[in-house]
């Protein structure tokens, strides 16, 4: 297959999320007949409801920076699938992509002429697939690992980490996870190994709980950031923090932050700890310094000076847009203007409560995916801001008409999806700057 043709072929195994089949057997039977070259990484593998993306950006960051070679899986894209794959800070190569997901297709045929494999693999399942050989045959120092969703279940969990991170637990996925905060707590606490040590950033008692007994019956050692570190952020410039941070190692003075949001101190707080946990590698203070400070993660309090300011953020749920208002409030302009699409399985009414309030108008578009919500819809849910909503037919009209509204001192927000993230950052980029 050329690279056209694999991004056809996955395109037919259907939606990521409403085509997922939970389980490990799948991935395992495939991995193992093409050698187990999971078991060959030294991965630090990441969970959480929130953060994982950014912490998993950081880390890689770090040790690149540390002059190691470091691959880095993430999800969903933005714009390529291509993304998710990266080596040294780049996308893994259409061809090398194609060649890669040639072989997997190819065996996964045999195996389901055989009878081995009991149906196909998901599109989840072949991109990690393809992620785990593209890493091992290209021998990676490390492999900074995010788990798609929930963690017991999740593809990526077969691995043998160095190190476990789970950066938090709140209230998403509940119709694949659990509706309380401790049944998804016991999903992400699936991928803590024995004898591995594990870094956490929850909150919440009941989290905490979960964490601390499945760690304990698994003789894994728990570093919590609340008990173990202390983080003080000294100061925030153009909404970016500068902290300080001390570990059980390390005293780490001004370190400061690329991503931008109080949120991301506690971030960067759990990347330092997971890389201080990867024992075989030396990684210099400047490495930290520099790695945070160079981090680069689209999509996420992400700003560009187009005609009007315009800010993409992924907040797709109520943790999220908690975080979205809380850096409106003290680093955003009084006029926001607010560009928001949403899938109809997250909790829009949850989100719209805290960002809606905060806008002048509200541009409410349908998403290029089949799990989008209607915005006729989110306009019964919020009637009392019916005045402020403006309906459109896709992202790039709702896009322009809130540039339209919005004045030269204020501010475009796009946010409720990191998939109308995907669409509508290209119209920000520019003519070929598209990938």
């Amino acid at each position: 297959m050329n690279y056209g043709q694999v991004l056809s072929f996955l395109k037919s195994r259907g939606n990521e999320v409403q085509g997922i089949n939970l389980g490990l057997h799948r991935i395992q039977t495939i991995m193992g007949t093409l050698g187990n070259p999971h078991l060959r990484l030294d991965v630090v593998h990441i969970a959480g409801t929130n953060g994982k993306g950014s912490v998993a950006a950081m880390i890689d960051s770090i040790l690149r920076q540390a002059g190691l070679s470091v691959g880095l899986y993430t999800s969903p894209h933005l714009e390529t699938v291509r993304e998710r794959i990266r080596l040294g800070g780049r996308d893994i190569h259409p061809r090398r992509f194609a060649a890669l997901m040639t072989r997997i297709r190819t065996r996964e045929l045999e195996l389901r002429r055989s009878n081995v494999l009991d149906m196909p693999l998901t599109y989840f399942e072949l991109i990690t697939a393809c992620m785990f050989l593209h890493f091992a045959e290209t021998e990676v120092d490390v492999a900074v690992v995010e788990v798609g969703m929930g963690g017991a279940y999740d593809a990526t969990n077969i691995v043998r980490p160095q190190v476990s991170v789970i950066t938090g637990v709140s209230l998403d996925h509940q119709q694949w996870l659990g509706d309380t905060v401790a049944r998804i707590a016991r999903e992400k606490a699936g991928i803590i190994k024995s004898g591995v040590p594990v870094i956490s950033g929850c909150r919440t008692l009941e989290a905490k709980r979960v964490i601390r007994s499945r760690a304990s019956a698994l003789g894994a050692p728990l570093m919590e950031l609340d008990r173990s570190c202390r983080l003080r952020v000294k100061g925030v410039r153009r909404g970016r923090c500068v902290m300080d941070l001390k570990t059980p190692a390390r005293d780490y003075r001004d370190l400061r932050l690329a991503l931008a949001g109080e949120h991301q101190a506690r971030n960067a707080a759990l990347a330092v700890l997971a890389v201080e946990a990867l024992k075989p590698f030396h990684v210099s203070l400047r490495a930290y310094g520099a790695g945070l400070a160079r981090t680069c993660w689209p999509g996420r309090l992400d700003e560009y000076r187009c005609r009007r300011r315009t800010l993409l953020d992924g907040a797709h749920n109520a943790e999220g847009a908690a975080a979205l208002r809380s850096f409106l409030l003290n680093h955003g302009p009084e006029e926001i203007h607010l560009v928001f699409g949403v899938l109809r399985d997250k909790d829009a009414h949850a989100i719209g409560r805290l960002l809606f309030p905060l806008a002048r108008s509200i541009h409410l578009t349908a998403i290029a995916n089949p799990r989008s919500a209607d915005p006729s819809a989110l306009v019964a849910q919020h009637g009392r801001f019916r005045q402020r909503f403006r309906i459109h037919s896709n992202a790039r009209t709702a896009l322009h008409a809130a540039w339209e509204e919005c004045s030269s001192r204020g501010m475009v927000v796009v946010t409720g999806s990191l998939y109308l993230l995907g669409e509508v950052r290209p119209l920000l980029l520019g003519p070929g700057r598209n990938r």
